[in-house]
């Protein structure tokens, strides 16, 4: 039984050791056949990661790999070009695919979604204050 008086033991995720925490909007890098910096934000919705198409042109991303038909709570399903990036973010590389969209509308011109989130990040909702200036 639990009482009053003694507090909820959470045990630690497995594997957890190896994870980074982050909040929900973190500065990351984008590099391609430049480096730029950008504001990301981490959606578990996601299956996958997404880079303005904008920012994409900016840092050198491509040549086009495919295109993907992308599912989401706006659209039924929308033909994003894929390209290979480089995407930096607390302290770790990774060189993965990306999609391309249209975030001119965000002040998050990255999205990380769960291909790089899985394993490697724990998200701190709790994590305050704003978020990081990119210029």
């Amino acid at each position: 039984m639990n009482n009053d008086n003694t507090k909820s033991q959470v045990k630690p995720l497995k594997g957890a050791k190896n994870m980074k925490e982050v909040g929900l909007v973190e500065k990351v890098a984008v590099c391609g056949k430049q480096k730029v910096d950008a504001l990301a934000k981490f959606d578990t919705g996601a299956a996958r990661t997404s880079v303005d198409k904008t920012l994409a042109e900016k840092v050198g991303l491509g040549p086009v790999l495919r295109t993907r038909k992308i599912k989401s709570a706006l659209s039924k399903g929308q033909e994003r070009e894929v390209v290979k990036a480089q995407i930096q973010v607390a302290g770790k590389s990774f060189d993965t695919e990306v999609n391309l969209s249209d975030r001119s509308h965000s002040k998050c011109k990255v999205l990380i979604g769960r291909d790089l989130m899985f394993e490697n990040f724990v998200i701190n909702i709790s994590k305050e204050g704003k978020p990081p200036e990119v210029v």
